[in-house]
C-alpha cells in the first residue's frame, strides 16, 4: 500500500475518532457575564451558563448548567467569591436568578452569592431593577443601587477537543503534502 494511501486512511480514522469523541461530551451551553455595581463602588462581576439548545423562555436557579459571581471594595480588591452551581447542581441552597432569553436580561427576584454567617461572606439579594443591595453577616447592607444588572456575552473559547482536532488534521494534511513534493522530486 503507497504511502499516500496510508495517510488518507489515518487522516479518515483520526477525523472519525474526533467527531466521535466530540458527540460523546456535547456542549451546549452559552455562557453570559455580569456586573453589578453599588452607589458606593462595590461591585460583583459573574457569569452563568444554560444550554441553550432547550428553547427554553426563562432561566431560573434550576435550569443554570452553572454560576459563579466575586465580589470586590471600590478599590477592586477581591473580597470573595462563590459558584453556587457547577456542572448542573447546586450546591448552595440560597440562590435566586431569573434570566429573559428573548430580553437577555435579569429580572426579579435576585439572590446570589453566600451567607454561612462568617465574616467572609458576600451577596447580593434583592429585586434586579428596584433595590439590590450587597451584603454581609456580619456588616449588614454594605452597599446598594436600583439599577439593572448588566448582561453581556462572553467571548468563546474553542473546545480543547476541536482545537486538537484542527491541529491534527492540518498536521496530517502538511505532511501529506510534504510526502508528494518529496515524492515527486524523486521521480525528477
Amino acid at each position: 500500500m503507497k504511502l499516500t494511501q496510508k495517510l488518507r486512511i489515518a487522516t479518515t480514522a483520526g477525523v472519525v475518532m474526533s467527531l466521535g469523541l466530540l458527540k460523546a461530551v456535547p456542549v451546549h451551553a452559552v455562557t453570559l457575564n455580569f456586573d453589578w455595581t453599588g452607589n458606593v463602588g462595590y461591585s460583583a462581576r459573574g457569569s452563568f451558563s444554560y444550554d441553550e439548545t432547550q428553547g427554553y423562555t426563562t432561566i431560573d436557579s434550576s435550569k443554570l448548567q452553572s454560576i459563579a459571581v466575586s465580589f470586590f471594595d471600590p478599590s477592586k480588591k477581591l473580597l470573595n467569591s462563590f459558584a453556587p452551581v457547577i456542572n448542573g447542581s447546586i450546591v448552595y441552597d440560597f440562590l435566586g436568578f431569573n434570566y429573559d432569553t428573548a430580553t437577555k436580561s435579569l429580572f426579579g427576584y435576585f439572590d446570589v452569592g453566600q451567607d454561612n454567617a462568617q465574616g467572609t461572606d458576600y451577596y447580593l439579594f434583592g429585586i434586579v431593577g428596584l433595590n439590590l443591595s450587597l451584603r454581609n453577616p456580619t456588616e449588614g447592607t454594605i452597599d446598594q443601587n436600583n439599577r439593572l444588572i448588566n448582561v453581556t456575552p462572553m467571548t468563546p473559547v474553542p473546545e480543547p477537543l476541536t482545537t486538537g482536532s484542527i491541529v491534527l488534521t492540518g498536521g496530517i494534511a502538511w505532511l501529506v503534502k510534504r510526502r508528494q513534493v518529496a515524492a515527486q522530486k524523486a521521480k525528477a
